[in-house]
């Protein structure tokens, strides 16, 4: 019985290793996205005010949240008009860089969490639109971020252009051993998804505010700046470039 026990865990061992080989070695990662982020957020326009601002506070906390997330470029502006304040944040991963379920755990149901914040409401999925130009669904979230109050955040992650769904992830996800045991169900359903290749291309677009998001496409002066981000690929009827 324990001879026949070690002979099934050996071959399931071998065949977990040859599926991580293929997916490394053998996968194709076709790369669609070769613009800068930096450049493709929009400039100062109908009398918004960009200001960048860098993504950890110093190079040497830049560098640690870049070892973290392992992104291949990532971006952040905050946009001022009159009392509006609107921020904007990109990261993108090229082809083979990062795995959906470990980019996926980024968003800020889990770092912001993790890091003090309070989520108050959730939605999944939801549909927008601006000018009459459909938005790919969104990701809704409310939360209570300290020193900052109340904020409003609309965010996709985008898996070869197509958005990857939130349904199933819980607040707070922890990290290290823990936590990717605890999102073992996220990939059998990434596997299902997207196949043995885990990392595909992908963009995080994270749009945060105090200004409600419904208010926010509403409005003509802010979801005609958010109308500028097509690049990123957040609308249906334009793929990201």
């Amino acid at each position: 019985m324990r001879k026949g026990l070690l002979i099934i865990g050996t071959v399931f061992l071998f065949g977990l290793v040859a599926l991580v080989v293929a997916s490394e070695f053998f996968s194709q990662h076709p790369r669609r996205f070769t613009g800068k982020l930096s450049e493709a957020l929009p400039r100062e326009a109908g009398g918004w005010v960009r200001r960048d601002i860098p993504i950890g506070a110093s190079s040497a906390s830049a560098a640690s949240v870049q070892g973290i997330l392992n992104f291949s470029q990532a971006a952040q502006a905050e946009y001022s008009k009159g009392s509006k304040r609107i921020l904007i944040y990109v990261a993108y991963w090229e082809p083979g860089k990062v795995s959906v379920v470990d980019a996926g755990s980024h968003n800020p149901d889990s770092c912001w969490v993790n890091n003090g914040c309070v989520r108050t409401a959730r939605q999944f999925a939801v549909a927008g639109q601006i000018g009459g130009r459909a938005l790919i669904p969104y990701e809704y979230g409310q939360y209570l971020v300290p020193q900052a109050g109340q904020q409003n955040v609309a965010f996709w992650h985008l898996v070869n252009g197509e958005p990857n769904r939130y349904e199933a992830q819980a607040a707070g996800w922890r990290d290290g051993l823990i936590g990717r045991l605890e999102r073992l169900p996220l990939l059998w359903k990434d596997i299902r998804l997207y196949g043995i290749n885990q990392k595909s291309e992908q963009m995080f677009i994270r749009i945060s505010s105090s200004i409600g998001i419904t208010e926010m496409l509403n409005d003509a002066e802010a979801s005609g700046l958010i109308g500028r981000m097509s690049r990123f690929g957040i609308f249906t009827d334009e793929s990201w470039r």
